[in-house]
């Protein structure tokens, strides 16, 4: 009787734990297609470099309050692609992956030297709406860690997609913090 009432204890903590990770939505997205991006953001350019930047707790509270939320567990070092044409670096792309009303949506981020957006492309999602949409996208060409990126703030939804939308803004938010807090110290 021990042994089976220790087997139903350790089965329902399993459960759990289980059901506790699936609703924890890991934020790690993989570069799927950078020869596109790269030709789309960056015109002319051919080749990139990795850089895995780790943050330190400064920094991480300074994304956090800029963002106005934890990073995910799985945030705990960001890949940047430093795009290079004729050897010299002319941008960096990152990635994320944000929950929209269906699933993941895995978004990419051109960023310009100047840690402006030069393009947003989605790589991989669920939704009904179509989330590469020029119009939606284009909103984004431009603004920088300092803009809100909020929809209905300067991003206009798609039309009756406000939580797909939602999930790229919050996506290109979250990346241009990143980008600025780690290119140039603990932020504000």
């Amino acid at each position: 009787m021990r042994r089976v009432r220790t087997m139903a204890v350790v089965f329902g903590l399993t459960l759990a734990l289980s059901l506790v990770a699936g609703s924890a939505f890991a934020a790690l997205c993989v570069w799927v297609n950078p020869d596109r991006d790269i030709k789309n953001f960056f015109p002319g350019a051919k080749s990139y470099t990795t850089e895995v930047k780790k943050y330190t707790k400064a920094q991480q509270q300074a994304i956090e309050k800029r963002i106005g939320g934890r990073l995910d567990p799985d945030e705990n070092e960001f890949k940047f692609y430093r795009v290079k044409k004729d050897g010299a670096i002319v941008g960096t792309v990152l990635t994320h992956q944000a929950r929209g009303k269906y699933g993941a949506v895995q978004t990419v981020v051109g960023i310009g030297n100047d840690g402006k957006v030069i393009g947003v492309y989605v790589q991989r999602h669920r939704e009904p709406a179509n989330l590469n949409t020029a119009s939606f996208l284009k909103q984004f060409n431009g603004k920088d860690a300092d803009d809100p990126l909020e929809v209905g703030t300067d991003i206009t939804a798609i039309n009756g997609h406000d939580k797909s939308s939602q999930a790229v803004a919050f996506s290109v938010k979250k990346i241009l913090v990143v980008h600025d807090v780690l290119s140039k110290g603990a932020g504000r």
